[in-house]
C-alpha cells in the first residue's frame, strides 16, 4: 500500500479540485470568509486543509477574482463603448 509520500506528483495532480465543484453561494461564502479573515484564514487552512489543498483553494480564489476582473472590465468597456456611440452621435452633422 502506497502512502502519501510515496504518490508521484503527477498522481497528485490529477486529483480533483472541490473547491471548483463548488455552487456559487457555497464558494463566495467561503471566499468572503477567507478574505474577511484573511491572514489567520491562510494559516487555519495550511493547518487543517494541508498544503495541497490550501494551495487548490488559493488556486480557486485566484482563478474566480481574475475572471471577475475579466467580467468587469467588459461591462466597463461594453458601456463606455455605447455611451460613446450614443453621445458621438449628437455631434455628428
Amino acid at each position: 500500500m502506497m502512502n502519501r509520500a510515496e504518490k508521484s506528483d503527477k498522481e497528485l495532480a490529477n486529483d480533483d479540485n472541490p473547491f471548483a465543484a463548488m455552487g456559487l453561494i457555497k464558494f463566495w461564502v467561503v471566499a468572503y470568509l477567507f478574505f474577511l479573515t484573511f491572514p489567520i484564514s491562510l494559516g487555519v487552512c495550511y493547518v487543517a486543509l494541508g498544503s495541497r489543498r490550501t494551495r487548490q483553494l488559493i488556486s480557486a480564489l485566484l482563478h474566480d477574482f481574475l475572471q471577475t476582473v475579466l467580467i468587469f472590465l467588459l461591462a466597463v468597456v461594453l458601456l463606455f463603448g455605447s455611451a460613446w456611440y450614443v453621445i458621438s452621435t449628437f455631434f455628428v452633422g
